[in-house]
Order: structure tokens, then C-alpha cells, then sequence
């Protein structure tokens, strides 16, 4: 092979290498961002932060809504100002990533093509984010939030279907590329008689290409949007550019970064680069005349496009300079600290006095370029079995981000029991709760014991249907008392007539005449509120009475909260919260009955354990073991005094107060050896039931040194 041939595949092999690297990384990337369905879809929710997406949204959906109800196009001005406002929250955006999440996964699957984004979700989002600004509320016809609940489907995904089909194809060509990047550049170092300079030059053009490319990236989007027409493209570009290309640029930035290591290693072998030197040289180029007329016509062009885009985009101009400064310290700092370690090398330094040779210090540097290219590259490239949803949509479970990372069963929840029976309620007789659930969950309640029950409207009283709860007289009469009893009883015989509604489940205690709520009328406005507070768990323990698994899920189905219900295992390990929140499977279900039939419905105390429930006096309260055994991966602690018929707000106060809870509660975790996951309690607001929920969870401090014993 002659020498000159020698030299010109040396040369290819370099470029060819670069180029695959480089390639390879952009590959990777693009289709690791386009290819993950959770990765694309925090992209898109993230994008629509920017004022533009928004608008531009809010535009999109205004359309929509006119197209439902034509004569709204008088009001599109405001519709569009109120929207924007909805696309830009926390909870539009969460409903926003799990609709393309799924559509996502649809069109990888080959089920179908559309997005359809849940509208009543997105109807839910807009009334509570108006109620915000009654100024603007006033203004936006009712008509309007009454055609985005109708509206069935939002963004066509054949545009998708495309990219994805696009992403996958970059998958495969991404391993290619950088496996002939990796395979040119070992060979073209084979070849190379002066491997110094060769890995000179290579470190030099893989670092300026990839800080090139990187300095593109990352502050390349308003010179682009400024090119793309229409404005809505060019906005499109605005809104989606930082979301979906800035993370590339740190990709670009640990290549450059691999190149210029390799570079400060060859130097620091031989003669080290000097700053004051170096800026010299760089000053007398830029000040100095050229000896070409050619190259002074470039340089003239190059500093008056410098300074027309430091005129009218200055923030781009700071940015490459910031950039541009980095790399140069970053250059010397690694040259230090490369010719500190090689002099610390005395095999190197004898063979060096004794034969006046370099070699092995080259061999040693260049071995050790080659070791960050290829960790950099597999680094690069490597992809988490988890992708880590780190943004703003998952940023506080349960109101604390300190839970999100920990397990169910690491976690406790403030619990109500007989949660449905609220004094806030028309007509409810002998409650267990300050108010009812609704109320509940905006204090922060997330734990639930409910009791269902068959009944049917007579008049403005709900008449409970017996028939299916055989032996369950006595069962009440111990529960609640024989005086309530005898009053439901009452109640009952007076109710005569026609039914005034359909048979249904409702939620009761004992007796619907007592006081009775329509099951699917909570579940909705639990739904609501998960719409709207996308970080947080619930837990539902149902006592059944009488009421088929068949027909508890059909309420769930008919209410729409069955889209966020828990489908994994009830045993150890428990997911995280965030990843319950990730999947948006954050209602786990039970029953104390019967749940045959229904996957995600699952007996309470084959899941939980439990300690006692009924104590007479705050002296009796005890952590033994209760329903359930040792075995289940949760438990309930019960915490209330019964006084049947009536239960008592004098009693909770004694018993959720905070020492006293506290004290029992770190009793109870220290006696069953797990967290108590339910502290469930009557009168959830008389007390500090939610202090010492944060006290157990660690996000707060105890206040007493007793309260605090371990």
C-alpha cells in the first residue's frame, strides 16, 4: 500500500467515523424520543408550556367546539382567551399525555390511527380552571364547554402513524451508524502511522462538528420559526423545539466534549496548548489582514453576519459565545489534568529519560480517548428500562414529592370511614364525617370505607331493597344500634307509592332511608377530581351488602373513573406512586364480600390486614391483629369510639388528636412491623388526623418528643 493511499483512507476512515457518530447519536435519539410512547408523550404535554402551543391549541380546540355548535363563531375571540388558559395547567397537560401515550400505543399496535383525546376530561378541566377567573367565566357561552364535552375526537394521528413508522425505521439505522462509526474509527487508527496526530485531528473534527450541531440545537429555534410560513407552522416549531430538540443538545454536548478529551490527551503527551498563545493567535486571525483577498472577503462575511444577528437576536449571539467559552475551559481543564496524571506515571517518565521516547505516552492517551468514546457512545445511546418522568405533571403525589418515589405500602393515607355519610349531606341521619366525600378530597382524605347497597326512589327518600341482604337485620341492629334501626324501620313503612326512579347502588349506611347517595354520582365526582389533581392515589375499600362485583364495576364503568383504576398485583413489591400516576392506575379497589369476576376489584382482607374496630373508649384502642390476619401487604388502622346510633365529634376529638393518633400510630407500625397505610378515623376534619398523616410519611416533623418516640 503506498503512503498516499495509506493517508487518504486514513482520512476517509476518520470522516466516515465522525459522521456515523455523529448520525448515530441523532438516530438514537430521535428514535428513542418517537419510539417510547412515554418519552413522546411527556414531549407533547411539555411543549404545550410554551404561550404559543397553547394558543395555538386553544385555537385548534375553538374550532372544534364552533364545529359542534356553529353559532358559537361569534364568540371564537373569547372561547380562544379562555382556553388558553386551560391548555396551559397542570391537569389539561396530564390529560393531554396520557391521550397521546395511548394513541401512541395504538398506532404500534396497528389498532387504529386517530388520537382521541377524552373530551369530558378535558370539559372537567375547563370548568374548574374558568371558575378561576369569573370575569372571563361570565363571558364564555355555557354552550361552548357544553360542545367540548361533546366533541369526540381531537388531532388526526395519521401524521403520527407516519413519524412512528419513521421513528422505528431509525431504530435499526441507528445501531448501523454507530457501529460503522466505532469500526472506521478503530480502523483508520490501525492504519495511521502517527496515531497522535491522527487521534489529534480526529478528536479535533468530531468536537467541532458535534459543538456545532449542539449549539444549533440548542438555540437554533427562533432562526428556524422566523423561516417557517405560516405562522402556524412557525409556532409549532416555537412551542414543540425546546420539548422535543433541546434535549439533543446535551447529547451533542457529551460528544464534543468526548472529542475535545481526546484532543487535550494527544496534546498533553507532547507539547501542552497554551491559553495566553492560543488567544493570540485567535485575536491576530480576526484583527489581522488577511494575505488572501479570498479568505478577507469570508472573514468580512462571516463578522458582518456576527454582528446582523447580534443586532436583531443578541440572545443567540451570548448563547454561542457562552457555549464557545465552555468548550475552551473545559479543553484546558482536561489537558491539565491529563498531563498531571501521565507525569505521575514513572514507567512512562524512565522510558521517556532513557530512550527519549514518547510512545508509550501516546499509546496510554490515545487507549484512553478511545475508552471515553466508547463509554461516551454507550452512554449516549443506553436507554433505561424505566423512562424517568421527571417534569412538571408528576411533581407532588398526594401533595408531597417526597412520596412520589416510595411504594404503596411505604405510604399512609388519611382515611375517612363510613366516608359517604357527611353532615353536609340533606337528610343523612346519624354521621360519620364532617362532610361528605367531594368535600373530603379537597381536604385531602384519600383513603375511603363505603358501604353500598341496593335501592330505589320513592319520592325525595331512597328505600333500600332488602331482598339480597338476607341475615343482615341483626348484623345493623349491632352496628348501629337498635334505635337506628327502629328509625330506618319508621322511615321505611311511611314511604308509599310508586318508584320515582330506577333500581340502583347507592351508597348508605345500613339503610338507604337513613341517608343515601347514588354510587355513580361519587364515583363521577371522584373522577372529577383525579382529572384535576393528576398526582393523586386513592384508596376504596367496599363494603358490599348485597350488591354483585357485576354491578359495583358497571358503576365504575358508567361514571368513567374505571380508566384510572389499579390493574397490577396487590402484593409486595407495590408500584411507586409515581408510577401509578405514570400509568394513571391511581384507584385501587377492594371489596369485604364478594369481587369474583372483576380483575381489578380484589378482597380487602386478603390484600389488607387490619387491627380491631370497635372500641367502646379511647383506653380500649389496641393494634392486634383484626380481619385479614398477617398476611395482606397494606394495613388499616380503625380509630374511632362507637357510640351507635349517633357517633360523636366530642369523641374524635379526644382520639384524632395529635399526640394521641400519633402515638398509636407509630405503636401500631413498630407492634405489625409495616407502615399503617389506612389510618381511617370519624370526623376526619375535628383533630389533626392530616398532621399526623405527614408525620408518618416523613414530610413533617413530629411536634412533641413523646409523639416522636419510635
Amino acid at each position: 500500500m503506498t503512503e498516499s493511499l495509506r493517508r487518504s483512507l486514513v482520512m476517509l476512515c476518520a470522516g466516515l467515523s465522525v459522521t456515523g457518530l455523529v448520525c448515530g447519536t441523532i438516530y438514537t435519539y430521535a428514535a428513542r424520543t418517537l419510539f417510547n410512547p412515554d418519552v413522546f408523550a411527556m414531549r407533547v404535554a411539555d411543549g404545550l408550556a410554551d404561550p404559543r402551543m397553547a394558543e395555538l391549541v386553544a385555537s385548534e380546540l375553538a374550532d372544534q367546539v364552533i364545529a359542534v355548535r356553529s353559532d358559537l363563531i361569534a364568540y371564537r375571540p373569547v372561547i380562544v382567551g379562555a382556553l388558553e388558559r386551560v391548555v396551559s395547567s397542570v391537569p389539561f397537560r396530564a390529560v393531554v399525555r396520557r391521550a397521546v401515550k395511548q394513541a401512541h400505543e395504538t398506532v404500534l399496535s396497528q389498532k387504529g390511527e386517530n388520537i382521541a383525546l377524552t373530551m369530558g376530561d378535558l370539559s372537567v378541566v375547563a370548568r374548574d380552571a374558568l371558575a378561576q377567573y369569573p370575569q372571563l367565566e361570565s363571558k364564555v357561552p355555557p354552550e361552548a364547554l357544553e360542545a367540548l364535552a361533546a366533541t369526540k375526537h381531537w388531532t388526526p394521528g395519521k401524521s403520527l402513524a407516519r413519524v412512528l413508522a419513521a421513528a422505528s425505521r431509525m431504530r435499526t439505522r441507528a445501531l448501523i451508524l454507530l457501529g460503522a462509526g466505532l469500526g472506521t474509527g478503530l480502523f483508520g487508527f490501525a492504519l495511521a502511522r502517527r496515531k497522535d496526530r491522527y487521534m489529534l485531528r480526529y478528536g479535533l473534527a468530531l468536537s467541532i462538528v458535534a459543538l456545532l450541531i449542539g449549539v444549533a440545537v440548542q438555540f437554533g429555534a427562533p432562526g428556524v420559526a422566523a423561516i417557517v410560513k405560516p405562522r402556524f407552522a412557525s409556532d409549532l416549531v416555537r412551542g414543540l423545539w425546546p420539548a422535543f430538540l433541546a434535549p439533543l443538545a446535551l447529547r451533542m454536548w457529551i460528544l464534543g466534549g468526548i472529542g475535545l478529551t481526546v484532543v487535550a490527551g494527544v496534546t498533553s503527551t507532547f507539547r501542552r496548548v497554551d491559553l495566553a498563545a492560543s488567544g493570540a493567535a485567535i485575536w491576530h486571525i480576526v484583527a489581522g489582514r488577511p494575505s488572501r483577498v479570498s479568505l478577507g472577503l469570508l472573514r468580512g462575511a462571516l463578522l458582518a453576519v456576527i454582528g446582523g444577528v447580534s443586532a436583531f437576536h443578541p440572545e443567540v449571539v451570548i448563547n454561542g459565545a457562552a457555549a464557545i467559552a465552555a468548550a475552551v475551559l473545559f479543553f484546558f481543564g482536561i489537558q491539565e489534568i491529563f498531563s498531571i496524571v501521565l507525569d505521575w506515571l514513572p514507567k512512562f517518565e524512565d522510558v521517556v529519560e532513557k530512550k527519549g521516547s514518547s510512545v508509550p505516552r501516546v499509546v496510554a492517551a490515545s487507549v484512553l480517548g478511545l475508552a471515553l468514546i466508547g463509554g461516551g457512545v454507550w452512554w449516549i445511546t443506553h436507554e433505561d428500562k424505566k423512562v424517568p418522568m421527571v417534569t412538571a405533571l408528576v411533581h407532588a403525589c398526594n401533595g408531597h414529592p417526597e412520596l412520589c418515589d416510595r411504594r404503596l405500602n411505604e405510604v399512609a393515607f388519611a382515611t375517612s370511614h363510613n366516608s359517604m355519610s357527611g353532615a353536609d349531606i340533606r337528610d343523612w341521619m346519624f354521621p360519620n364525617q364532617n362532610a361528605g366525600i367531594p368535600r373530603q378530597l379537597e381536604d385531602g382524605v384519600r383513603g375511603f370505607l363505603v358501604d353500598v347497597h341496593y335501592g330505589i326512589p320513592i319520592g325525595d327518600r331512597v328505600k333500600t331493597i332488602l331482598d339480597t341482604e338476607v341475615n343482615s337485620m341483626a348484623k345493623y341492629e349491632e352496628a348501629m344500634g337498635k334505635e337506628a334501626v327502629e328509625a330506618a324501620m319508621r322511615i321505611r313503612d311511611r314511604m308509599v307509592g310508586e318508584p320515582t326512579g330506577e333500581k340502583d347502588v347507592y351508597l348508605g349506611h345500613g339503610f338507604c332511608e337513613l341517608g343515601a347517595t347514588r354510587f355513580v354520582d361519587v364515583l363521577s365526582e371522584m373522577r372529577d377530581f383525579l382529572i384535576l389533581h393528576p398526582d393523586d392515589v386513592i384508596i376504596i375499600i367496599v363494603q358490599d351488602e348485597g350488591v354483585s362485583p357485576a354491578d359495583v364495576a358497571a358503576c365504575f364503568e358508567r361514571s368513567g373513573l374505571v380508566e384510572m383504576v389499579y390493574h397490577g398485583p396487590v402484593v409486595k413489591p407495590w408500584p411507586t406512586l409515581r408510577e401509578m400516576v405514570e400509568t394513571n392506575q391511581r384507584v385501587v379497589v377492594m371489596a369485604e364480600n364478594h369481587w369474583e369476576g372483576v380483575p381489578w376489584y380484589h378482597g380487602a382482607f386478603e390484600v389488607c390486614q387490619e387491627t380491631p374496630y370497635r372500641f367502646l373508649k379511647p383506653e380500649e384502642m389496641s393494634n392486634k391483629v383484626g380481619r385479614g390476619g398477617t398476611v395482606g401487604s397494606l394495613l388499616l388502622m380503625n380509630n374511632w369510639i362507637e357510640t351507635t346510633p349517633a357517633p360523636l365529634p366530642s369523641n374524635a376529638e379526644i382520639v384524632n388528636s395529635y399526640d394521641f393518633l400519633l402515638k398509636r400510630a407509630r405503636a401500631c407500625k413498630k407492634l405489625r412491623k409495616m407502615m399503617p397505610n389506612l389510618i381511617a378515623v370519624d370526623f376526619y376534619k375535628t383533630g389533626d388526623l392530616m398532621r399526623v398523616v405527614d408525620a408518618m410519611n416523613g414530610v413533617e416533623q413530629p411536634l412533641t418528643a413523646e409523639a416522636g418516640a419510635k
